[in-house]
């Protein structure tokens, strides 16, 4: 693990600066706290804070748990599985420590991240072992994750089955690697190994081994364990249920998302590309049902949460910025809008995002939309209000408000869009379920089907409800999949 520490030039021990903790993205299988992306150089300097990014360890190596790892000396934290979630908090310890040295407040840190990062800041609001190490969190199109100790570990066919990539299921891929005909031999083969065995197995396996047993394709996100709810780490409740109970460091929060999250995902798959060209209303419909979903569950379910447990210092926002008009012949506006992961560089000021330099048909409204975007998120770092921003000239951002008809979230948009403003707008998953159930836009059956199959198979699924969905019902497209 390593740390990237931002300080204004004039930074001295003296200063007692906001720190802001910069947990990045990538699905946790991938990324790195590598400028430009995330260069807080620019952050830090116009608005004297300290920006601190985080390394982490990721995929299998961040997150797995297997009980044959650990003897009956090994400590909570060993047993936890949650590795990646503990390089965090030992990078908040650090900056506690250290920081400062480098001008900053060890007790006034900001945790803040995007995608995956904006997952891991909420699982620091939800770990016990994370109390007093931050004191706000800004979460950049994040949620709640984790991944019951028996999805973790379990074999498939257990009475409480486990994922696909379960401890013991990888151990089993392995087994087969090394010689065993088939899974049941596999299976049967580990049963009758010891811990111990299991343990040099595992242990034996090189970083390389062992993550392509997990991703032999080498695809950039790959099914594995969540982080692992161990009851030490990570609470063993479902994190909006421990929320809701008021188990969860209280502190104020930014959450928010991107008006067209899934369009980024789309715009790169080639199913998605022959849509976009053939039916735009339907490959804009389809990404819209999955980025309202993401709001739900990444911004209005927290924020409900968090309310029913008496904490309402919650603030929300929508970004909608989608100007980057004709790149290489392709109508990005169109193909990715105000996609996932877009929002980065106008939080850091940079000119660089994940994917390549910013465009923009009128790069002096982007610029001032980014000025404006830093201001709030300085503002919110210093006072836990992002107000009217530092400038104190901002267009004000209230609170969430929980009251009928009250203003939920703030809108980043340039003039062209219809600028910064407040609006009422809040997600709930009935509306969501009735929005689906009553669309009528999808020309093709099978996308309406696949929609309501990737809103709602883990969670309100309902068979009638699919069988009669739309014009023609789902029979023909068992659990989404078209013909």
């Amino acid at each position: 693990m390593h740390l990237n520490v931002f300080a204004p030039a004039n930074a001295t021990p003296a200063s007692k600066l906001p720190v802001m903790y910069w947990i990045f993205g990538g699905g946790n299988v991938g990324g790195s706290n590598a400028a430009p992306s995330y260069d807080g150089s620019i952050l830090a300097q116009r608005h004297n804070v300290i920006v601190v990014a985080v390394n982490y360890r990721l995929g299998p190596l961040g997150w797995f748990i297997h009980p044959a790892l650990y003897d009956k000396n090994a400590s909570a934290e060993d047993k936890s599985g949650n590795w990646g979630t503990l390089d965090t908090i030992l990078g908040l310890e650090w900056v506690r420590d250290n920081i400062d040295a480098f001008g900053g407040d060890k007790n006034n840190v900001t945790a803040f991240g995007e995608s995956a990062g904006g997952l891991n800041v909420m699982a620091l609001v939800i770990s016990p072992r994370a109390k007093g190490l931050f004191h706000r969190a800004i979460v950049e199109s994040g949620g709640i994750q984790g991944s019951p100790l028996s999805a973790a570990q379990n074999f498939t066919d257990d009475k409480e089955p486990g994922q696909t990539n379960s401890s013991r299921e990888i151990v089993n891929k392995i087994l087969i690697r090394d010689g065993a005909k088939d899974r049941a031999e596999a299976k049967a083969k580990q049963r009758g190994m010891t811990d111990v065995q299991i343990r040099d197995l595992l242990l034996a396996q090189s970083p390389q081994q062992f993550m392509k047993v997990f991703n032999p394709t080498n695809v950039r996100l790959f099914s594995m364990v969540r982080m692992p709810m161990d009851g030490y780490v990570l609470p063993k409740e479902p994190g909006l249920a421990a929320i809701a109970a008021g188990r969860f460091n209280k502190v104020p929060m930014i959450l928010g998302t991107n008006r067209d999250e899934r369009r980024i995902y789309q715009a790169s798959d080639p199913r998605w590309i022959k849509v976009l060209a053939t039916d735009p209303d339907a490959y804009k419909l389809f990404a819209n049902y999955g980025s309202v979903a993401w709001k739900l569950r990444g911004v209005d379910s927290i924020a409900e949460a968090m309310h029913k447990a008496g904490h309402d210092a919650i603030y929300a926002y929508r970004f909608d910025w989608d100007e980057q008009g004709i790149v290489n012949g392709r109508d990005m506006t169109l193909a990715v809008g105000a996609g996932h992961s877009i929002e980065i560089p106008f939080v850091f000021g940079v000119d660089n995002n994940l994917q390549g330099k910013v465009v923009s048909t009128d790069d002096a409204a982007r610029r001032k939309l980014s000025v404006s975007m830093m201001s709030y998120w300085a503002q919110f770092a210093y006072t836990a209000d992002p107000g009217k921003g530092r400038s104190g000239r901002e267009t004000l951002w209230a609170p969430y408000g929980f009251k009928p008809g009250a203003n939920k979230r703030i809108i980043f948009d340039t003039p062209h869009g219809g600028g910064i403003r407040m609006s009422d707008d809040a997600v709930t998953a009935e509306k969501l379920k009735q929005a689906v159930l009553t669309e009528s836009g999808f020309k093709d059956q099978a996308m309406h089907c696949e929609i309501y199959a990737s809103l709602f198979r883990e969670n309100g699924w309902k068979d009638d409800e699919y069988q009669n969905l739309g014009r023609e019902g789902c029979a023909k497209y068992p659990l989404g999949a078209a013909e």
